[in-house]
């Protein structure tokens, strides 16, 4: 039986290109990447070098702050690039497919092998085994620490699990239908995971979905449904509705997607790297529910379906994703932890006297102009072109109560953003900082009318946490 939470604050953007729900083969690729920056904290130990063939699965580097921590590749075929950048920090690995890979022929010669692979399913194993092939396979990664969002250590453990089975983001695929097929798969790695927590194992869903059947078993698995506007899918408001976390309660969360590849690496013994995205936004000709890879070059992949004019390729959602740099050499890939690409254009044209205007083609979460009363908002239709324009620059941090509008956390936004902008660490984490991760923040990020990026702030306070221990 599952346990309904009601989100009701938050945001439903009315924004233009929303795909399809059916899923589509994406355009062949030639290479893959692994981006560091999807990991926090990580410094990397490179195992490879340029011009060396690799295996799927096989060890790309270790971290230097956490040993026994291995980044594998999502992809047979040889290294062709190891990008630096500040101080040689490690930006990313470009790997190009060998010929099975492309033609998604793979065979077993591709695949690294892994000694600690056990047939019998996640049924014969017990919590070290788990333990050892997600090691050993690179998984381990999948998972992420609250609080900080890095990668948990190796002899770490968690008093609790979240499973994320929804997605609220803007444009997002519809997590029934990235699962079509899979449910199987979902609940093999459901039960290999139960394994690595003595506590609960909480599978959040939405109110369309029903997991019931593959929880069913799981001893400390736990259905929880959420439904509401967005954050309603983000494991933050999870987190923070039925297991608030600190500097001494640890809780591990893993994507639904990533699930799937567990369940079937403790079937196979080999790295699964399907995924099934959405490529959506008002720059998308052609936006698609697209089945891909992991750490794809997106270029590619998307080719004819975006606009000819200036266009912005954010890895992730229009509230909080990674902008793609324009050398698709180094980071113009899928992100490890990513299942959106949005397309938004460029905003560069500035309006004379565009706040006199009355703003029917200019969203706002206020009665600022006139299209709250057709957008959504107000269950009016009408749904608008997002640019990348703010429109307007910095300015003071005015508390009129937008942030409050849309955080469902019981924290005091206002003070713990003005926290956070100042860098004063103990009040912020007085505050409720340590719950929290960047995209818990970018609703108030879209709201503020500061036009202030509130995800940078919190990551400076908490970098600063991880370095003093």
């Amino acid at each position: 039986m599952s346990r309904l939470h009601v989100i009701k604050k938050g945001l439903n953007l009315p924004i233009k290109g929303q795909p399809k729900q059916v899923i589509v083969d994406g355009n062949s690729v030639d290479r893959v990447a692994v981006i560091a920056d999807d990991f926090p904290f990580m410094k990397a130990k490179l195992l490879v070098s340029e011009g060396d063939e690799v295996l799927r699965g096989q060890r790309l580097f270790e971290d230097r702050k956490n040993t026994g921590v291995y980044f594998t590749a999502p992809g047979a075929g040889k290294v062709t690039a190891i990008n630096r950048g500040e101080r040689r920090a490690l930006v990313s690995v470009v790997i190009e497919l060998n010929e099975n890979e492309r033609s998604g022929k793979t065979q077993d010669s591709d695949f690294q092998s892994f000694e600690s692979f056990k047939k019998g399913g996640a049924d014969a194993q017990d919590a070290e085994s788990v333990r050892a092939l997600l090691l050993e396979s690179g998984l381990w990664t999948v998972l992420r620490a609250r609080p900080l969002s890095q990668v948990p250590a190796v002899d770490s453990d968690c008093a609790a699990l979240f499973v994320t089975a929804i997605d609220t983001n803007p444009l997002a695929v519809d997590v029934n239908v990235a699962l079509e097929g899979k449910l199987e798969d979902f609940q093999e790695g459901l039960k290999a995971l139960s394994k690595l927590t003595k506590g609960p194992m909480f599978v959040c869903q939405g109110d369309s979905s029903d997991f019931s059947t593959q929880v069913e078993g799981i001893a400390n698995a736990q259905l929880e449904t959420f439904s509401g506007d967005h954050p309603a899918g983000l494991v933050g408001t999870h987190i923070h509705t039925l297991f608030p976390v600190n500097r001494n309660r640890i809780a591990w969360h893993i994507g639904y997607q990533d699930v799937v590849a567990v369940g079937r690496l403790f079937k196979t013994g080999q790295i699964d790297v399907e995924r099934v995205i959405s490529f959506s936004g008002p720059a998308a000709l052609k936006p698609a529910i697209i089945r891909t890879r992991l750490g794809v070059e997106v270029a590619p992949l998307i080719k004819g379906r975006t606009a000819l004019s200036e266009t912005r390729l954010v890895d992730g959602s229009v509230f909080y994703g990674r902008t793609m740099s324009n050398q698709a050499d180094t980071e113009g890939y899928l992100g490890r932890y990513r299942v959106q690409v949005t397309a938004i254009l460029e905003g560069r044209e500035r309006e004379f006297l565009g706040w006199l205007k009355p703003g029917g083609e200019k969203f706002s979460v206020t009665r600022a102009f006139f299209s709250p009363m057709m957008s959504g908002q107000f269950g009016g239709g009408k749904f608008f072109n997002f640019n990348t324009s703010t429109n307007g620059s910095h300015r003071a941090m005015v508390p009129i109560g937008l942030f409050e509008k849309v955080m469902p956390l019981d924290i005091m936004p206002t003070f713990l953003l003005r926290a956070l902008l100042k860098d004063d660490l103990e009040r912020a984490e007085a505050l409720g900082c340590l719950e929290l991760d960047e995209e818990d923040l970018a609703l108030c990020t879209f709201v503020s009318p500061g036009k202030e990026d509130y995800g940078p702030a919190l990551r400076r306070i908490l970098t600063t946490i991880w370095k003093e221990g």
